[in-house]
């Protein structure tokens, strides 16, 4: 009997933020580093954050970019493309068209640059597909929309687009399972965060109590806040405080199964890995053998979100990521 041996593991290099903000690295340098460090070959990359010219590149850079990922051995798995309405501040919203053209830009981008799928996001409306799927498999990309928290895979938005897929029946169209929608808990460096901007432990056990409830996470988010000002904690604590119910949420793990077989690229997300190789989290341990024993074979991307309130060594949480999930996968 042949085993499964489940996904490719990569990187996003959206795991290296801070690196790339404060410019420690510019493109060719940080792949080179990915390269070095082993972390690739199969890589996935915002298209906005990292591409000057996006969502319109010209020739020449898509063929510079190439020569780039060839000459450090890596695969340009997944391009991060946007859905947004609102393209700049004060204007009014893009219609239908406008948001379709939109896409179109990027996926000609994308598939210019050599990438073999795209992320997008469900910002675009469902009833757009039929006529943005054709496009992209003309142009030989794949699409995944990314299931981030709050959502899951029973989320409302997410079964309206599962009417959809199976109504499209293409292979052009799958899931990006993000696993910050069925975190366990919130992890310690969020809150050792929390409390260094000088959240208090009461505060803090406020937090963890009402996140643990059921509910939409603005809501339990808007909860907190008024509790809190109600208890006297500051404005600026309870904002930091409230960044668990917008990255990361308690759904159930064992719920991705449902998407396996549509799946077709995962971000393996994570907040914090120990020396001995644990989550800070998500239970890894949980969510992996779905994947696994259901068949997935493609990339998983490793996709550090401490960056957002953390500034220890994006490089070194991803190795440590890495050898968790090889370990994981192997048991």
């Amino acid at each position: 009997m042949t085993v499964a041996q489940g996904p490719n593991i990569g990187v996003s290099l959206y795991s290296f933020t801070n690196e790339w903000l404060s410019r420690q690295f510019d493109l060719p340098a940080l792949l080179h580093e990915v390269d070095r460090r082993g972390l690739g070959p199969n890589i996935e990359i915002i298209g906005f954050q990292t591409f000057k010219e996006f969502p319109d590149v010209s020739d020449r850079f898509a063929a510079e970019f190439r020569e780039l990922i060839a000459a450090h051995n890596l695969n340009p798995v997944s391009c991060a493309i946007n859905s947004d309405r609102f393209l700049k501040p004060g204007q009014q919203p893009i219609d239908d068209a406008a948001l379709v053209e939109y896409h179109k830009r990027q996926l000609r981008s994308a598939a210019k640059m050599g990438f073999s799928l795209v992320r997008y996001q469900f910002a675009l409306p469902v009833h757009l597909l039929p006529e943005i799927a054709p496009y992209a498999g003309d142009l030989g990309l794949r699409m995944g929309v990314e299931v981030h928290a709050p959502m899951w895979a029973r989320h409302p938005a997410v079964l309206a687009y599962r009417d959809m897929y199976e109504k499209l029946d293409t292979p052009v169209l799958g899931w990006i399972p993000d696993f910050s929608g069925t975190a366990s808990r919130i992890p310690a460096s969020m809150l050792d965060a929390a409390r260094a901007a000088g959240a208090a432990e009461s505060l803090i056990d406020l937090l963890q109590d009402i996140w643990l409830e059921p509910g939409m996470s603005h809501e339990r988010a808007g909860k907190l806040r008024e509790i809190a000002l109600r208890e006297g904690h500051a404005p600026a604590h309870i904002q930091a405080a409230s960044l668990a119910f917008f990255i990361l949420a308690n759904n159930d793990p064992l719920s991705w199964a449902e998407m396996v077989d549509r799946t077709i690229h995962i971000h393996g997300k994570f907040y914090g890995v120990s020396e001995d190789l644990v989550e800070e989290a998500i239970d890894y341990g949980a969510i992996l053998p779905l994947f696994r024993d259901g068949g997935f074979t493609g990339t998983m991307v490793s996709e550090w979100e401490g960056h957002a309130y953390d500034t220890r060594d994006a490089f070194e949480q991803v190795e440590r990521h890495h050898a968790m999930c090889r370990k994981i996968l192997a048991g």
